[in-house]
């Protein structure tokens, strides 16, 4: 990797040595992440993929210290053949896609909407969308790392030119540094600017995908000293009207600043309508601050107008448009009004009273039986259906019921896999963090009492508040 004349010094050939153990570790976690994704879709059961899961996310984070690692390199001039660092670090990047996967797959609910119409509801082009997406957002972030490098470098070389001036060379690095900085920040500008219209629908992904070659190109050699840069990379994808366009409203913010100072300044008033008040004709302003009486007022203007003095010679700018935010805020406020809540919202519901009572068979109950919401109602109910209520009836006060009959017998609930254990006998192992030993579970997904021996039940995930 390194030129064959510079072997010779020591610190060359350390790096050379722990190149080759970077690349010997990435070959390894890439083993070990296929063995762990393999088991991952193989497993039986939630809690499996659960484990499973969480060894694919500590590979992963080993891989990405490496990758970060590989990057440093890649942006040493020292290496000169730098194709076996990129692969490894493309293989790398292959994984953590994969591992993206996976997330996604774990996030999305197995009985939630998303999760039940994800087969029904495959649309290519917002995959495409997506795809395009995630690609801007993983360049954004390796262009910024490679800026938090080429910043770090600078600030070394410049430590190293303050203790020995005149060192040429190395003042020309860091203006070469300087250099790359500022092209990869207004690439940063431009992907960001592109990622923007992308989310709002104002760019086509054929045209950023027509881009994506040459962005990936200046990637991967805008630090070879023969690599040549497209000056029209983003000319047409018309991002010039962007920056244009808050240009001009940061000068009409600037000139509105400036007019309402020569008002204030001039002792005029401005008013603006309250449109969230329910007393439309009350003062904003104290009664000491208000103007000399005169003729009648003018209706107020609108919430985007401001009143200018026709003294001060100057033409008015007009209203200025609202934001989406702010007309969608302004719809809530008034869809708000429309249902403010009554005194009568907080009164108890009473229990409903038939006028003409039917008479119905004695055994078919029309009210519920008399102390029905009582622990000791409860405790007489078999423990399948103390289940049965405590999963199907979520937010009730039948569950906290079942949940504190349940504690009266003995079982207790884990709060990582959402189920009741029970100890089938003393446990072997009790320390102050865990306790371990042989014990009935209730699998509500199977619906049965299972028997788990040498578990771990670990006191941090014990539900053990008071139920009063």
């Amino acid at each position: 990797l390194i030129q064959n004349r510079a072997l010779q010094q020591p610190a060359l050939l350390k790096k050379v040595s722990e190149i080759d153990r970077c690349l010997k570790k990435v070959a390894e976690g890439v083993e070990q992440f296929e063995d762990i994704w393999q088991k991952l879709h193989n497993a039986a059961n939630a809690n499996q993929k659960e484990k499973y899961e969480a060894d694919l996310k500590k590979e992963i984070k080993k891989l990405q210290r490496l990758r970060d690692q590989i990057k440093t390199w890649v942006a040493s001039n020292e290496i000169k053949d730098k194709r076996q660092l990129i692969e490894n670090r493309k293989l790398i990047e292959t994984q953590m896609e994969r591992f993206k996967i996976v997330e996604r797959e774990t996030k999305t609910k197995a009985y939630s909407k998303e999760g039940l119409g994800l087969a029904q509801k495959v649309d290519p082009a917002q995959r495409e969308k997506e795809e395009v997406g995630t690609w801007l957002t993983n360049t954004i972030d390796t262009l910024n790392m490679q800026v938090d490098q080429f910043e770090s470098e600078v600030e070394s070389l410049s430590v190293q030119t303050r203790k020995k001036k005149g060192d040429k060379e190395k003042q020309d690095r860091i203006e070469e540094l300087k250099k790359f900085i500022e092209k990869h920040r207004h690439h940063i500008l431009m992907l960001e600017t592109i990622l923007r219209m992308l989310d709002n629908d104002s760019v086509q992904v054929e045209a950023i995908k027509k881009i994506k070659d040459d962005v990936e190109y200046y990637l991967d050699s805008s630090q070879d000293p023969d690599f040549e840069e497209n000056e029209f990379l983003y000319d047409d994808l018309d991002l010039e009207d962007i920056p244009s366009s808050e240009q001009e409203l940061l000068m009409i913010l600037s000139s509105l600043t400036q007019l309402l100072s020569l008002c204030l300044s001039d002792s005029q008033i401005l008013t603006f309508p309250s449109f969230c008040s329910p007393h439309p004709h009350s003062d904003i302003f104290p009664s000491s601050t208000t103007a000399p009486s005169g003729p009648p007022s003018a209706p107020q203007p609108s919430l985007s107008e401001v009143s200018i003095p026709p003294s001060l010679g100057v033409c008015p700018l007009g209203p200025v448009p609202l934001s989406k935010d702010q007309l969608y805020q302004q719809a809530m406020e008034e869809a708000a009004w429309t249902h403010m809540p009554h005194p009568s919202d907080s009164e108890r519901i009473r229990q409903y009273l038939m006028r003409n009572p039917c008479p119905t068979l004695p055994f078919h109950h029309q009210v519920p039986p008399p102390h029905s919401d009582t622990v000791e109602f409860y405790q007489r109910l078999s423990t399948e259906t103390l289940f049965f209520i405590f999963y199907y009836l979520e937010g009730t006060k039948a569950q906290y019921l079942a949940a504190k009959a349940l504690k009266k017998q003995s079982w207790r609930f884990h709060t990582k896999y959402m189920m009741w254990f029970q100890r089938h006998e003393e446990p072997k192992t009790i320390t102050d963090e865990f306790e371990q030993g042989t014990y009935i579970y209730f699998d509500y997904e199977k619906w049965g009492q299972r028997k788990k021996e040498g578990f771990t039940f670990e006191y941090r995930y014990l539900e053990d508040r008071d139920l009063q």
